[in-house]
């Protein structure tokens, strides 16, 4: 962190930046597989491990970093004015996340589909439209995936629902708990777990019935609900809040480091979805590669530049307008028979979706996103980030 009074954890814009670019690219093989492409969506072996860790995993790091960097903002606001302020919270997040997300359900729902069909999407859209977009609407997005909809455009935007879902309760259970909080996130844990294991065990009970269904649907849910992956964020910030030495030693030690670097790596050739702790495996290491990252000057991976910082501001702008950019250039490369090349529509695909996803994100964040920004700073009792970074 830098010496001033803000608090400015150096390399997350970088580790943002490069989370979304992976989403993009995960994307890519998706859609192709929507519009009956060749693709690698759910290719056997570690080729179709490797392109679905490239988006969840950078998800998933996501939701770690949103718990470590939100938790220790609130426990020094709580240190500061001994409460947090919710109202205030409620409108930085809002203004941070509300305006991208509306225009980009907007086009999703009402632009895309008037010239642009990937795979039945449309159709399925059409017969739920109402509800799917009531449903997106209040920002519950992710209830969306234990239905037949996908809005292709803004399907991604499920992880989103659950972070807001999560900054809607976080607040007030870190006021609640912040003199217990390492035994109220390990109890946190256990109810998240105990649940998740009643619903696995609930489907295959009753397979086949309505209540199977039901426990299913209800399973996926919880299983994409990721408080589990953001308590780990937030317990990291206690640790470094409160500058729990034994503990940090550890996470800076050289041999987490290594530890920490091989089971990264193999996210990208095992499985650990199979796994019911999987998540947990994924927040662990996630939080040990931001803490050192962020915190940790003798960490081999250096990610504080400049150039970090602007890519980091519009990587929010990345993850949520890329899959429009995607269906986009997809439209055009099939209307100009672009298809029965395989190579040369793929290498267009790949490089033209991500520079536009680029140039869309950094015009969205200079001239629409920093319109709403400048207000942020009037409901920040604890000033963070770089005074024009979204934080």
């Amino acid at each position: 962190m830098s010496s001033s009074k803000r608090i400015y954890f150096s390399g997350l814009n970088g580790i943002r930046f490069f989370a979304a670019s992976a989403v993009v690219f995960h994307h890519c093989e998706q859609y192709k597989s929507w519009e009956g492409l060749p693709n690698l969506w759910g290719a056997e072996g570690w080729i179709g491990t490797f392109v679905d860790a490239l988006g969840h995993k950078a998800v998933s790091l996501f939701f770690v970093l949103s718990g470590f960097l939100i938790t220790y903002l609130l426990l020094a606001e709580i240190a500061r004015s001994g409460t947090v302020n919710l109202k205030k919270f409620y409108v930085r997040r809002a203004l941070r996340i509300w305006p991208v997300y509306y225009l980009v359900l907007v086009i999703a729902f009402f632009i895309l589909p008037q010239f642009i069909s990937l795979g039945n999407w449309n159709e399925i859209l059409d017969k739920y439209f109402t509800i799917s977009l009531v449903i997106s609407l209040v920002i519950l997005p992710n209830f969306l995936r234990a239905t037949p909809v996908q809005v292709a455009g803004a399907n991604q935007a499920w992880s989103v629902g659950v972070e807001e879902q999560f900054y809607l309760i976080w607040p007030i259970l870190v006021r609640r708990f912040y003199k217990v909080f390492v035994p109220f996130l390990l109890i946190l844990l256990g109810v998240k777990f105990g649940i998740h294991f009643l619903a696995y065990f609930g489907s295959n009970y009753f397979h086949g019935s309505t209540l199977g269904t039901a426990f299913n649907k209800f399973y996926t849910l919880w299983y994409l609900f990721r408080i589990e992956q953001m308590a780990v964020g937030a317990l990291g910030a206690y640790y470094l809040y409160h500058q729990k030495e034994n503990i940090l030693k550890l996470i800076y030690s050289k041999y987490t480091q290594v530890i920490c670097l091989v089971v990264f790596v193999s996210f990208f050739f095992f499985n650990y979805n199979e796994l019911h702790s999987g998540s947990l495996i994924e927040a662990v290491i996630f939080l040990i590669f931001i803490m050192n990252v962020s915190t940790n000057d003798s960490f081999f991976l250096k990610l504080k530049s400049k150039r970090y910082d602007t890519l980091g501001n519009i990587s929010y702008g990345i993850y949520m307008y890329h899959t429009i950019c995607i269906s986009l250039v997809m439209y055009v490369l099939e209307n100009m028979g672009m298809t029965e090349s395989i190579i040369a529509y793929n290498v267009i695909l790949y490089s033209v979706a991500y520079i536009m996803t680029l140039l869309l994100s950094y015009l969205s964040y200079t001239y629409f996103e920093l319109y709403f920004l400048k207000f942020k700073e009037k409901f920040m009792v604890v000033k963070s980030g770089m005074k024009t970074q979204a934080n």
